[in-house]
């Protein structure tokens, strides 16, 4: 699988969580589905995971599976991290430039002729990711999307009652 495959795959993966489960989520804690409508369009990702949690909390939701929401919830936010990364590389390779991370300092601008070019490599895939690092990043998606889907149908299981008086 090429690079591109691959981060086209963990885009794709990560943003069906982003919107389709943690819309489901949202849902199994209020039944008003105007507000669900709003949170999805107007919060950003960060916004509405702490909304999650919130609305856990003032459902009074068990503390064992606000500790798994938590859980998850952390999770999504160390992947989103991930995607931005992916994101701001594929932005900087479109560009044609290449940054290199921080600590390491600007190239020389001529190399000696026995200049060892594995390490420039091993340099260049601190800032490139490698397609297997990417497919984690997929599979990762994939985990979170199951494990909300879990956390979402314990939710409504728990509060099924309350859930329909809103």
């Amino acid at each position: 699988m090429q690079i591109k495959e691959a981060i086209g795959s963990f885009f794709v993966e990560f943003t069906k969580f982003e919107t389709n489960c943690m819309g489901m989520a949202l849902r199994s804690l209020s039944r008003d589905p105007v507000f669900v409508t709003h949170a999805e369009q107007l919060l950003d990702f960060e916004a509405r995971l702490k909304l999650l949690e919130r609305m856990a909390f003032a459902r009074e939701v068990p503390a064992g599976l606000v500790a798994e929401l938590e859980t998850c919830l952390l999770r999504a936010r160390h992947l989103r991290d991930q995607r931005d990364e992916v994101a701001r590389n594929l932005m900087t390779d479109a560009d044609g430039v290449h940054s290199l991370p921080a600590g390491i300092g600007k190239p020389r601008a001529r190399w000696r002729r026995n200049a060892d070019f594995s390490r420039l490599a091993e340099l260049e895939n601190l800032w490139v990711p490698a397609v297997e690092r990417v497919q984690e990043y997929t599979t990762e998606a994939l985990e979170l999307q199951e494990t909300l889907r879990l956390i979402t149908q314990k939710l409504e299981g728990e509060l099924p009652a309350a859930a329909g008086a809103r």
